[in-house]
């Protein structure tokens, strides 16, 4: 009995046509984007990273019956009314800032058309000139950095010798643009000689008009790499940390460090200051799109954080995060590791 079941077993698996037929429903390109509120404590335990953290003041689950919705890895804030996502699979969800949410959203490809292979769409950050609405995209498995307008059109890539030797799967992960073009990439996975520390590059303007980065090292915490970056009000940089930690379950962990860019120098490690640890009130998840918004006036930064649900959305969610934070609070502007 028992070598009768292995073999139809066996025989299941190698006839697939046979036994199991089933019709792919047709595509779906509803531009439906529904966000769930998610509860969160009152007071400060709202807070994270102590008394003087950010305030968590908003967290919503994301879904849509759109193909093209998830796997999101980075975060751009066009104007203060509209958040843009980018995805690992080379898409876009184009959405109001919550609680505007009306139900409707831009969602689809960045890049139609062409081979559907990851790493030739795998889009893990971004980069936004709001004057002129030019969208910079970090592509990790092609080590490239795409340059469209606003709407994803004119799209060139250049693929900078500074990074042609960075592994596929440990390429550009975080980028940020500064106020005065400069930009800011670093590489996900440790390539220094120390086997601990990124590689960054600090581009003297646009990276798709050449020249020689300078190049730079960034030491995150222990068990952590750098996911995404976005420019703070005051010129600082806020770096955006995520972990695996093996466990039952095995889980995510993310951390918000600060930065200055004016500290960067050549071939030396790029110092920082912890901020905060992303734990608390706020969710375990894959937070990988960072952006922030406000500030000006001397108000609170409106940070932003998305979750990647690495297209598993039977155990993964796509998290929308809200922290209010005060620049200055509870980091020196000093520098340390």
């Amino acid at each position: 009995m028992r070598r009768f079941l292995l073999l139809l077993i066996v025989g299941l698996g190698l006839s697939p046509g046979t036994f199991w037929r089933f019709e792919l429903p047709p595509p779906n390109h509803e531009q439906i984007l529904k966000a769930t509120p998610l509860p969160l404590p009152a007071g400060e335990r709202a807070r994270i990273g102590g008394a003087e953290g950010p305030l968590v003041t908003g967290l919503w689950k994301l879904s849509s019956p759109n193909d093209d919705f998830g796997s999101y890895s980075a975060l751009l804030a066009p104007d203060d009314r509209t958040l843009l996502a980018l995805s690992d699979r080379g898409a876009y969800l184009r959405m109001a800032m919550p609680p505007r949410q009306s139900g409707t959203a831009g969602i689809g490809a960045i890049l139609p058309g062409g081979d559907h292979f990851k790493h030739s769409r795998d889009i893990e950050a971004a980069a936004q000139d709001l004057v002129t609405g030019r969208i910079w995209m970090a592509l990790e498995g092609r080590n490239a950095i795409l340059r469209g307008n606003a709407d994803f059109g004119d799209i060139r890539a250049v693929s900078p010798d500074a990074m042609r030797a960075w592994p596929r799967n440990s390429g550009p992960e975080a980028m940020t643009r500064l106020p005065d073009g400069r930009f800011i990439v670093l590489s996900e996975e440790p390539l220094a000689e120390d086997g601990r520390a990124s590689i960054g590059l600090l581009f003297s303007g646009d990276p798709l008009e050449g020249g020689e980065p300078l190049s730079f090292t960034f030491r995150p915490p222990e068990g952590y790499n750098p996911s995404d970056m976005a420019l703070l009000p005051d010129g600082r940089v806020l770096i955006l940390l995520r972990g695996v930690r093996i466990g039952i379950p095995p889980h995510f962990a993310g951390r918000l460090l600060v930065a200055d860019p004016a500290t960067i120098e050549a071939g030396k490690s790029w110092k920082w200051e912890p901020l905060a640890e992303l734990e608390g009130p706020i969710p375990r998840d894959n937070y990988e799109g960072l952006t922030v918004t406000g500030g000006a006036g001397g108000g609170p930064a409106v940070i932003w954080l998305i979750s990647d649900d690495n297209g598993a959305q039977f155990i993964q969610r796509s998290l929308l995060v809200r922290l209010e934070w005060q620049e200055g609070s509870g980091v020196p502007r000093g520098s340390r590791e």
